[in-house]
């Protein structure tokens, strides 16, 4: 069977602007129902990572969670993060076991360990494991302890592109909030423009254009998510799609799919 990584972004499963923790609960039980569909084809292995959006950058940005844990206040700070994302796992979960999806929750701070905010790698016979077994790993971005700085934010496009390159991954999908990459914020610039496919040729290019937006993101929003992907995606088929579009999943899937297509060599 084909293996999948499904990115499920953190804007997709939480409404991301929302200052406190809080669920796109319709869209969550949509696309465990979409995942359950494609689970029960019996043609791919899937390895899910979702995003924490509004249960982890808020929380993270107001204490800096991001650059260190030092005092006491970020301490109880990142148990309180640690908690929330926890709990929108759960939910997640939860709508998946429902689908009669087998999913297995890995919580990435149980395993893996940063230093100075840089990503290590981390030993993938787990994932193997869960894998040979037909079974569904769930990761997502986290809040790790780190050897230099006490803790660091994992991203979960950090983990989706080490994946990929560990293992043998036939496409990654990557599900967000707009149709794909823009040449603009589409959320606030009427003129954005769909970008179809980003190569070797247009990347540095689509790089520039991006602009941080005011958003509570502590992984570098999409520019951040691009540079992982240039990093750890090459020669990888990736499609980047509208997660709160029906069946946007199931698109992603067929050749002639919508949102960015992303092919590095």
């Amino acid at each position: 069977m084909k293996l999948l990584i499904i990115k499920l972004g953190g804007s997709v499963v939480t409404y991301k602007d929302s200052p406190t923790p809080k669920a796109r609960l319709d869209t969550i039980k949509r696309l465990a129902k979409e995942i359950g569909q494609i689970y029960q084809q019996n043609k791919y292995q899937l390895i899910l990572v979702h995003g924490a959006g509004s249960f982890g950058h808020p929380i993270a940005k107001k204490y800096k969670l991001h650059q260190g844990m030092k005092n006491k206040q970020q301490k109880l700070a990142f148990s309180l993060m640690d908690q929330q994302v926890l709990e929108l796992n759960s939910v997640i979960m939860e709508s998946l076991l429902k689908c009669n999806v087998p999913v297995v929750a890995l919580p990435p701070r149980s395993f893996i360990q940063q230093s100075a905010g840089k990503f290590a790698g981390f030993d993938c016979q787990i994932i193997k494991n869960y894998l040979d077994q037909n079974q569904i790993p769930v990761l997502f971005g986290d809040g790790v302890l780190d050897d230099k700085w006490g803790c660091s934010i994992l991203s979960g496009d950090t983990i989706v592109s080490f994946l990929a390159k560990k293992l043998p991954v036939h496409q990654v999908i990557f599900l967000s909030d707009v149709d794909g990459i823009y040449t603009g914020d589409p959320r606030t610039n009427r003129a954005a423009k769909l970008i179809p496919e980003i190569n070797n040729q247009n990347f540095n290019e689509v790089i520039k254009g991006l602009t941080p937006t005011k958003r509570d993101d502590v992984t570098g929003e999409m520019q951040g998510k691009l540079i992982a992907l240039q990093h750890g995606l090459k020669s990888l088929p990736v499609v980047i799609g509208n997660g709160l579009k029906v069946k946007t999943l199931q698109k992603a899937l067929m050749p002639a799919s919508t949102g960015t297509k992303m092919l590095l060599h």
